[in-house]
């Protein structure tokens, strides 16, 4: 009963703080704000990450996991309401909703972890791997689902009202983790030291590429969250709905991607894998707007789900097999900041850029870019290839 508790609160949350992101960037796009305005509300969600990491491990570690996740997810819960409440002045005063994004990307960088952290508390030690993978999947799944939520929440009704839904959701999620029962573990830790997590990379050259390609894989979400709504709507000229709709298609393509690793997990050379996928991804990312149809969009958009969800599987289990038990935690915790902090950088320039020359030139001009990055990283990083 505990396990289904806590996956009740985990499912509603993520897809109450996933449809939030969706939610928030699709708002400052109504707004009469500065040029790329929507980037930098995007980039101030994710800004707290680069500077608030060295503590999140140290905090989950050292006091009580579930009071942690809950503190840090009723963040989440009063930014929903302060937007409802005050939406009438964030109309007329844009710049305040970067303080409500910053504020909402505080609780960001500790929910996850959270989460993830009570549940090696809730699972029996010999399940731990599969809740983790189950854990993985269920996130990505409600993150490709909240554009279709936030379409049908918004088709019939006003920002206010989507803000409201999401807050209370965040709400329902809160209080049922209340009820969980978590083992309080003491601990003697006293710093979150990451100068052994250094050594180790410039050590490990392998690891080291897999933070490279974490980078390098993650520029292309920033014009996906941030342009490719806005293209769906002005472009393609579709309802909220209708958006929701071909937005969604990348949800089960990062899923059934996710699915794919675990069944061929046993298969060797996943560096190479996963450098392979790094530039199949980038064409794909090609495919996505130049076509101007929803359908073809949308099938683009898909493919390039699945192959971002092989690489984002195939990372963390490279970092997982290389490294020791001491460091894992403060690697990974690293690794989050790479992966969630650099689509915050490409959505606010990809924001400038396409206020510059256009979304659909934006587009091609990325995808160009980041088929040449992913086209000599598989040469250029020969260890990773062969590992």
């Amino acid at each position: 009963m505990n396990l289904i508790l806590f996956y009740i609160s985990f499912a509603i949350g993520s897809l109450a703080g996933s449809s939030f992101l969706y939610s928030l960037v699709i708002f400052s796009q109504t707004l009469s704000a500065m040029k790329g305005f929507s980037g930098l509300v995007f980039f101030f969600l994710f800004l707290p990450f680069p500077i608030i990491f060295l503590y999140t491990g140290y905090l989950l570690d050292r006091y009580s996991k579930k009071w942690i996740l809950l503190s840090f997810q009723s963040i989440h819960t009063v930014v929903s309401f302060l937007i409802v409440l005050f939406l009438e002045d964030l109309i007329l005063h844009p710049n305040y909703l970067l303080i409500l994004a910053f504020l909402n990307g505080i609780g960001l960088t500790t929910v996850l972890p959270g989460r993830m952290s009570i549940l090696r508390d809730i699972a029996h030690t010999h399940r731990v791997v599969f809740h983790t993978i189950l854990g993985n999947l269920l996130t990505i799944f409600c993150f490709g689902m909240s554009p279709l939520l936030v379409g049908a929440i918004k088709e019939s009704g006003s920002f206010k009202n989507l803000f409201f839904t999401l807050g209370c959701m965040h709400l329902v999620s809160v209080s049922s983790a209340l009820f969980l029962k978590v083992d309080v573990v003491k601990s003697e830790i006293k710093k979150w030291n990451y100068s052994e997590v250094l050594h180790f990379l410039r050590e490990d050259r392998v690891s080291r590429q897999v933070l490279y390609v974490s980078i390098l894989s993650m520029l292309a979400l920033g014009p996906i969250q941030v342009l490719l709504p806005k293209y769906v709507k002005e472009t393609l000229a579709l309802g909220e709905l209708a958006r929701g709709t071909v937005l969604v298609a990348f949800g089960p393509g990062l899923f059934i991607g996710g699915v794919l690793t675990i069944i061929f997990h046993h298969l060797e050379n996943k560096g190479k894998f996963l450098l392979g996928f790094l530039f199949l991804s980038s064409i794909l990312f090609l495919g996505i707007v130049p076509f101007f149809l929803a359908s073809v969009t949308s099938i683009f958009l898909f493919l390039f789900g699945v192959s971002g969800g092989v690489i984002s599987s195939l990372m963390p289990a490279l970092l997982q097999k290389r490294s020791d038990d001491q460091i894992r935690g403060r690697l990974l915790s690293l690794y989050t900041v790479c992966f969630q902090f650099t689509p915050a950088v490409s959505g606010l320039g990809s924001a400038f850029l396409g206020d510059l020359i256009g979304i659909p030139n934006a587009f091609l001009s990325l995808g160009i870019f980041f088929a040449f990055l992913s086209f000599f990283s598989y040469f250029l990083y020969s260890e990773l290839r062969e590992s």
